[in-house]
């Protein structure tokens, strides 16, 4: 007996075997994360990234343990990596526009905030985020200035005009803006003066706008639009109406313009289409339509193209107007940019070529 005791003794006790953790490091992270314990959640997801580096949901919470933990630099280069890699990720512009946000960059935070927007319109952040921006988004101010040379054909006279204007940011929410037109048209020159508003909702935008001259022979003598837009359960696309009203010496001319804006690839391409309805001075319904594009390839620069075969009363008298137009946008700055449009219309009584100039400079 004594024997046995002491083999009994010798003999190790076995321990049960332990179960590994089945699930994957992302599950454990995003476990990890939800509990706030970010330290290791943050070091899950770099395991996993060590192995998987294209794995972007995985980086995208890892930024999410950076924001937590403080390291906002950290955690803008993941999510620009994270936007980089997969460019229609909602979720990392709106993580992108809390950064910028706590980092106090709103202008940037606001870019990335519409491009999130465009792409997911069932976030809860959005309209806390939106709040925030608009909290601390100071008033700034953007001027303009377009000059335009037109050439025609039937030897006639060039049309000439030019067009400065402000724009006040008042919020992130809300702007106001107002714009000056001088135009000389077959020896004739008319001036124009028009002010407006703007106000983006939660669903979309409303705006307005006022204006006319006196003693105008081309120009309206009084101008009155009502616009409205709302987003769309399609993933960036957004729908608008425009509605004006101008009294012109040849008599009102009113029109109605829904049109169609699709932004994707994230916001780098913009598709828009228009369709015009005009009852013109002899109160004649009319009818056409207006495509227009947008590549942006860069931050810092952009090509417009435009196509349009619809009615146009730019000189008081409505007429069918085919145009094509190509435009260079070239931002030089943070704070300025130069656009380059060139443009050939066809009509019933002379062709006309236009080359315009703007400039845009914000403060």
């Amino acid at each position: 007996m004594i024997e046995l005791a002491l083999l009994d003794q010798m003999v190790p006790t076995l321990q049960a075997p332990e179960v590994p953790d089945q699930r994957s490091l992302y599950e454990q992270g995003v476990e990890a994360r939800l509990a706030g314990r970010f330290p290791e959640a943050l070091e899950l997801f770099e395991i996993q990234l060590a192995s998987q580096p294209e794995d972007v949901d995985s980086r995208l919470n890892a930024a999410l343990c950076l924001i937590a933990l403080d390291r906002l630099d950290d955690a803008e280069r993941e999510l620009e990596r994270v936007i980089d890699e997969a460019p229609d990720y909602a979720d990392a512009y709106t993580a992108l526009a809390r950064v910028r946000t706590f980092k106090g960059e709103t202008e940037g935070a606001h870019d990335v905030m519409e491009t999130a927007v465009s792409l997911s319109l069932d976030h809860s952040d959005h309209a806390t985020l939106r709040q925030q921006l608009s909290r601390q988004t100071p008033a700034s101010l953007k001027a303009s200035l377009i000059i335009t040379h037109s050439t025609l054909t039937q030897d006639l006279p060039d049309w000439v005009s030019v067009s400065p204007g402000l724009t006040w940011k008042m919020s992130g929410t809300i702007s106001v803006d107002t714009s000056i037109l001088y135009a000389e048209r077959f020896n004739n020159s008319n001036t124009n003066v028009s002010v407006g508003g703007a106000k983006r909702t939660g669903f979309g935008y409303i705006r307005m706008e006022v204006g006319g001259g006196a003693n105008t022979t081309f120009l309206p003598r009084n101008t009155l639009l009502l616009g409205a837009g709302t987003r769309t359960p399609a993933k960036g696309l957004e729908l608008s109406t425009d509605v004006r009203t101008s009294e012109y010496a040849s008599g009102r001319v009113t029109s109605v313009v829904p049109h169609a804006l699709y932004t994707f690839m994230s916001g780098s391409v913009e598709a828009g289409a228009y369709y015009i309805n005009v009852w013109d001075e002899n109160d004649q319904h009319r009818s056409g339509y207006r495509l227009r594009s947008t590549l942006r390839p860069a931050r810092q620069w952009a090509l417009h193209g435009d196509y349009a075969d619809a009615p146009e009363s730019s000189d008081g008298i409505t007429v069918d107007v085919r145009s094509i137009a190509a435009g260079l946008e070239v931002r030089m700055s943070e704070a300025g940019a130069l656009r380059l449009t060139v443009a050939k219309e066809l009509r019933t009584a002379y062709d006309r070529t236009d080359v315009s100039l703007a400039l845009v400079r914000s403060f």
